[in-house]
């Protein structure tokens, strides 16, 4: 085996030039989590309902993680499957409006139609993106 002429210095010097960038990545803020759809993020209206003064019942709020509504937040949902803009999701969500609140798994389907609005395949209904101003 050849011996370093260095006195293993090289080596030493090499492994702390690869320690040091490792270890202040772990120190440095991580970047924000890619968006689980490719969505705007903010609150969401059922075609057909307006934006300024929406009922509860026809909101929905995506922050890049899940899917929530008025009965249902903190959400967190994982994509199973997706073909084309077709989404399956599993979401876990607290569940709102009972004596306790409690988290609750559940599966969506979604297809994405554009950055701002988005169709629920299992109820069947289409949701557009709307500005918080207009809410």
């Amino acid at each position: 085996m050849p011996r370093d002429p260095f006195g293993g210095t090289a080596v030493r010097v090499a492994m702390r030039t690869i320690r040091f960038p490792a270890v202040l990545a772990l120190l440095l803020p991580a970047p924000a989590l890619a968006d689980t759809l490719p969505l705007t993020r903010g609150y969401y209206v059922e075609a057909g309902t307006p934006c300024r003064g929406a009922p509860n019942v026809a909101l929905r709020d995506y922050q890049g993680d899940g899917i929530g509504s008025s009965k249902a937040g903190q959400c967190h949902a994982r994509v199973l499957a997706r073909i084309g803009q077709r989404y399956t999701l599993r979401q876990s969500c607290v569940q709102y409006g009972g004596p306790r609140q409690y988290r609750a798994a559940e599966r969506l389907k979604i297809r994405v139609d554009s950055r701002t609005s988005y169709t629920d395949l299992r109820a069947g209904a289409q949701y557009r993106w709307c500005r918080t101003t207009n809410l």
